[in-house]
């Protein structure tokens, strides 16, 4: 099960994948800055909220254990309802995730804050898929161009998500930052309404889907990407 679910067979049609390809990148560009607001303010609001300073970082690393465990839920909604129920549904945790967040910062409460940045990571799961969602109606040829735009609307992520932060933090005091998480839910509100406009197909029928099986680990780990990519994860802890 994977990010890559299975859909009904379609005949490609450029003109879809074109329309889908930009709306799946106003909505990565909306979607994004959901990872720029927590990297850019989780820090600070960890080490006003937690009882041990050690601690302030860990709201980061629970968005990244929600990115992990977001991938399979995102796949296995994707391959049973369709892949657009599924980037919806993860605009809907978005949403939610914002307004736990902002509580938790409203209530002082540190592991409400981790729910919350928990939430986040699982919303990161959906709008990291949407390069996916662009491929689903694309011609082999046309697919390098779909992906293309989605990862633009990233660029635009960028750009958005630092803006939200400067200018919303300030907004509720004494309570930094609150502000900022609720503009964060409403980006993944605007995100999911602009999902609306997306064309995908349908899932496949269950019996109409082939089970691949698991390549052994001893095959994997004989690839030379998977080689590089272990060699510079352990060259970067190191350092």
């Amino acid at each position: 099960m994977s990010v890559i679910a299975d859909i009904a067979p379609v005949v490609a049609d450029d003109r879809i994948a074109t329309r889908n390809a930009l709306v799946l990148a106003l909505a990565q560009a909306l979607a994004g800055g959901n990872n720029i607001v927590i990297a850019a303010t989780a820090g600070i609001v960890g080490t006003m909220l937690a009882s041990d300073p050690g601690l302030a970082t860990l709201p980061v690393s629970v968005m990244v254990c929600g990115i992990w465990l977001g991938t399979l839920p995102q796949g296995y909604l994707a391959r049973n309802f369709g892949r657009r129920f599924a980037l919806q549904t993860g605009s809907m945790v978005g949403t939610l995730a914002g307004l736990v967040s902002c509580i938790a910062v409203l209530q002082g409460s540190f592991l409400l804050f981790l729910v919350g940045a928990f939430g986040c990571g699982l919303y990161a799961a959906a709008h990291n898929s949407y390069r996916f969602a662009a491929c689903d109606t694309a011609s082999d040829d046309y697919r390098p161009k779909a992906i293309s735009f989605v990862l633009a609307g990233g660029v635009m992520a960028a750009l958005i998500g630092p803006t939200v932060v400067i200018v919303t933090k300030d907004w509720w005091l004494p309570y930094l930052f609150a502000a900022t998480f609720m503009a964060q839910s409403m980006l993944a509100v605007l995100a999911g309404l602009v999902l609306t406009q997306l064309k995908s197909p349908p899932p496949m029928p269950r019996e109409g889907r082939k089970l691949n099986p698991a390549r052994p680990l001893s095959e994997i780990a004989r690839q030379p990407l998977f080689v590089a990519a272990v060699a510079c994860g352990v060259v970067s802890s190191v350092s």
